[in-house]
């Protein structure tokens, strides 16, 4: 399994070193071009059995040594402090490291000698199996920027993967919502769900959880996985942090006792919905009932487990719910509701696929669902003959998990492999996810030609939808305007994968008081909560990466893991790192020596709530994502303006006035993201910043002296697609605002303006991009109604309208206007008195939140507005 990915990942870095132009002996690309062939074969070989123990693996990880020293060594010539040092060096360096290389790769020919040769014919046909998988992926990258989730848009239905659940997620609705009956129904109760795993008990529950009217009835909600590892403190911790407003800065330092006792405090006065998903054992159960008050206030908890003796034993006055087996019939429908436009195509196959679908779990029929999704029709009966079947639910799943592995494309095993390294169940950025497939390099094999033709992030955007197709991921939380914000990786797939995944060196994770195996390389440390023991022991050369899920908010950890990265780099040990993300940790320790480590692409210190960084960060040559946000960074080493690879770079608010020396051409050309500047003075900008001409996001702030400077830049950004543009001025109050015509923006889909703009409604059109999707105004102060010009916005689906951006008493959505409008947010517009919307206006709207309206009586103690066919009633002040 992992041998796969890491010749995957071996033969993506041999094939970008052979295009190197550096490599200067005829014999060393031979030997590159040799090893490329030797991995191509045995990837075309591999049978897809569970090869974690393979020969090959070891070969393979010394191999990917050897190229990544190079790579560092070669960093190291280029570094001008140290040519200046050792000026022959720059000369005799690469001939001693190329020798180098070219002796690691002829051990490496040799020792693949003893494994099984396959022929030309073979490896050619992976190859076109290969440009298949490419060229589907281009169809996706290409369908376009503003529609670029399409292939998933459809989760966006709630009900999507529901089968026979309908019934039971009514009756527990029904449950939780309840407010009178006989004495006694309003204690505390427990509702036990009970079901295999795959069964879709947890699905069901999130589908009520995740309600409106479910939120409402409660006035905090909390949702947490137990697992089978559990951990109290964390538990506790975790609902802590989601039912309390306050944040509790030292936590780390307080017992169980106490934090139970904290829990008990922070509900005994509030109606509460807690779920504990995933309880394994009884003795969890009993751990957790002491934080929980009985108030006699219709509070919940709902519990879901495997173990029938748990969920008896947390609601014995009641039957606990027993996830019932699909029929036949409901099998076959879930399995439909897979295949979005093929439905009709694969009902001619119906009795070849049911009778492998008897004993299938609700997640086995949809992962089964996913492959026949992302097959041909002409493949269809091919896939469905190697369809798993068993006689057991548990054996069958565990057949299927492994079937959808072996149907994956080669590219997408180690991105769906490194799912493992969060903790089971938990929730995922897919911000951060993207990125630390970008960063370890899951992406780099793409051929020269067609890497410059990509974007990078608009390939790993693919990469996740594709696996969300397959089922083996599930978007959890979305974004207003339909982008897939949150996702996880259902803790069966978790269980089965993980364990493989460890055991074969791809990751491996400290928690608490565990060591890794004698003599084994630790290639991606992944740190967890509970941290009591020293870290120097996990020292490696061979580590390239390093990401921590303490966010713990003070102690002893965030102390060990900075003295961590001062010990390991001055013994050298993080040489070959490439991903350093701390997110969460509070205020690690950063050591100037970093400069070391010439290889790291990602650095991740968002919400470290950090004050400094090291000015070494800005000497780091293939850095190419600087995370700084909701940190206390106010001050940026003057190097970073000097960064090649820098793609994304992300501040808060960090003030920069002029630049000491003038960007050197090349700097900062490939940076697409650029938020949290605050621009002084126009220098910045003629100076340097209007250099960067292929951004995608920018997110500035502006002083008025800058303005007009800045106008012009963007005016002349082909490429942007999301921008927040702030003036204000010397107080911090919003400023006026520089009229920019962005009409001819056609990329331009989000757009966020702060200050005043004075311009007629008629010119408004000339002011917003013509395919906008998201807008949100405020405090521009329009004095007449913007809503006729915003209403021909024909892809408009999101529109937020903040404090005093509209200064009108009237406003009117005419008929026709604002056809995909999906969300609207009016806030805090002080002066309007009278809204209207015309029939036909709005036809798509499903969110409306109004917000303090200081609005006059016009007829009786109310303003009415009329929706369509919804009246909404605002009573004064209110």
């Amino acid at each position: 399994m992992a041998a796969e990915v890491a010749a995957l990942l071996l033969k993506q870095k041999l094939q970008n070193l052979r295009d190197d132009e550096i490599i200067i002996y005829p014999r060393l690309k031979r030997k590159i071009n040799s090893s490329i062939f030797a991995l191509q074969q045995l990837l075309s070989s591999s049978d897809d059995t569970d090869v974690t123990s393979s020969p090959a693996l070891p070969f393979i990880y010394s191999a990917e040594d050897i190229v990544d020293t190079y790579l560092l060594k070669r960093a190291q010539q280029r570094r001008k402090d140290f040519i200046e040092t050792c000026p022959s060096f720059q000369y005799l360096a690469p001939l001693w490291s190329q020798k180098d290389l070219g002796k690691g790769l002829k051990k490496f020919l040799n020792d693949l000698k003893a494994l099984p040769s396959h022929s030309t014919e073979q490896n050619n046909q992976e190859s076109r199996i290969l440009g298949k998988t490419r060229e589907k992926d281009r169809c996706l990258v290409n369908a376009g920027r503003f529609h670029r989730w399409d292939s998933i848009a459809h989760l966006l239905d709630k009900e999507s993967n529901i089968v026979g659940q309908i019934s039971d997620i009514d009756k527990m609705v029904s449950e939780l919502m309840i407010s009178e009956g006989p004495q006694g129904e309003e204690a505390l109760r427990v509702v036990s769900v009970v079901g295999s795993g795959g069964s879709g008990k947890t699905t069901m529950v999130r589908r009520v959880y995740n309600r409106v009217d479910v939120k409402k009835r409660f006035e905090c909600c909390a949702w947490v996985c137990v697992s089978k590892e559990f951990v109290y403190r964390n538990v506790i911790m975790s609902i802590i942090e989601q039912v309390s407003i306050k944040r509790f800065n030292d936590m780390d330092h307080m017992n169980d006792d106490v934090l139970g006792e904290m829990l008990f405090k922070e509900l005994i006065d509030k109606r509460y919905l807690i779920v504990l998903d995933d309880v394994w054992h009884a003795e969890a159960w009993h751990q957790l009932t002491t934080p929980f008050p009985d108030s006699k206030n219709w509070s919940r908890v709902i519990l879901t487990s495997c173990n029938d003796e748990v969920a008896k034993l947390a609601d014995p006055w009641n039957l606990p719910w027993q996830m019932c087996r699909l029929t036949n019939e409901e099998r076959w429908e879930l399995l439909l509701k897979q295949m979005k436009d093929h439905k009709a195509g694969l009902t001619e196959y119906k009795d070849e696929i049911m009778p492998k679908l008897c004993h299938g779990s609700p997640l086995g029929i949809v992962l089964l669902g996913g492959i026949l999704l992302n097959t041909e029709p002409s493949e269809w009966s091919r896939k469905i003959d190697k369809f798993p079947s068993s006689c057991k639910d548990e054996s069958a799943l565990r057949d299927i998990l492994a079937y959808s592995y072996q149907e994956l494309p080669p590219e997408l095993k180690g991105c769906f492999l490194y799912l493992g390294i969060f903790p089971i169940a938990s929730d995922i950025s897919i911000r951060r996810l993207l990125w630390l497939w970008l960063s370890e390099g899951f992406l780099d094999g793409l051929p020269g030609e067609e890497r410059k033709e990509w974007d990078p992030e608009d390939l790993a955007e693919s990469y996740f939808q594709r696996l969300v197709s397959r089922n083996l991921i599930e978007v959890t939380k979305w974004k207003l305007d339909g982008c897939p914000k949150m996702c996880r990786m259902p803790g069966v797939i978790h269980d089965f994968f993980f364990p493989k995944s460890v055991a074969s060196g791809l990751f491996y994770i400290h928690k608490n008081s565990s060591r890794p195996p004698e003599n084994y390389k630790i290639r991606r440390l992944m740190e967890y909560l509970e941290m009591q023991n020293s870290l120097d022991s996990f020292v490696d050369p061979s580590l390239r990466s390093y990401v921590s899920f303490n966010s713990a908010s003070r102690g002893t950890a965030n102390r060990d893991i900075g003295m961590f990265l001062k010990n390991v780099i001055h013994k050298g040990g993080f040489g070959l790192l490439k991903v350093l993300d701390l997110e969460g940790v509070y205020k690690p320790v950063l050591p100037e020596s970093m400069r070391s480590l010439l290889l790291l692409r990602y650095l991740g210190l968002r919400s470290t709530v950090l004050d400094s960084i090291p000015s070494a960060v800005g000497q780091l040559p293939c850095l190419e994502t600087l995370d700084l946000k909701h940190t206390n960074v106010t001050a940026i080493p003057s190097s970073i303006w000097e960064a090649k690879n820098l793609r994304h770079f992300y501040m808060n608010e960090v003030h920069i006035d002029a630049f000491f020396h003038k960007p050197s051409k090349g700097s900062l050309t490939n940076l697409h993201t650029l938020r949290g500047l605050y621009i002084g003075d126009k220098k910045a900008v003629v100076n340097g910043f209007n250099r960067l001409m292929n951004l995608r996001k920018l997110g500035i702030t502006c002083h008025t002296d800058s303005l007009e400077a800045v106008a012009k830049w963007i005016e002349r950004l082909p490429n942007l697609q999301s921008l927040k543009l702030r003036s204000i001025d010397e107080f911090g109050k919003p400023s006026n605002l520089e009229v920019i015509p962005m009409a001819q923006h056609r990329n331009l889909c989000n757009l966020y303006l702060l200050g005043s703009l004075h311009i007629p409604p008629n010119q408004l059109s000339e002011v917003l991009p013509l395919y906008l999707q998201k807008l949100t105004l405020s405090m521009l102060k329009l004095k007449e109604d913007p809503m006729p010009v915003l209403g021909r916005l024909q892809e408009l689906s999101i529109l937020r309208l903040f404090a005093h951006s509209y200064v009108g008493s009237q406003m009117t959505c005419v008929s026709g206007g604002f056809p995909k409008l999906r969300v609207l947010k009016l806030w805090m517009l002080d002066k309007l008195q009278h809204w209207t919307v015309q029939d036909q206006a709005m036809p798509l709207l499903q969110d409306l939140e109004i917000r303090r309206w200081k609005v006059r009586r016009s007829s009786g103690n109310n303003v009415f507005v009329k929706v369509n066919n919804w009246e909404f009633s605002r009573y004064q002040g209110k």
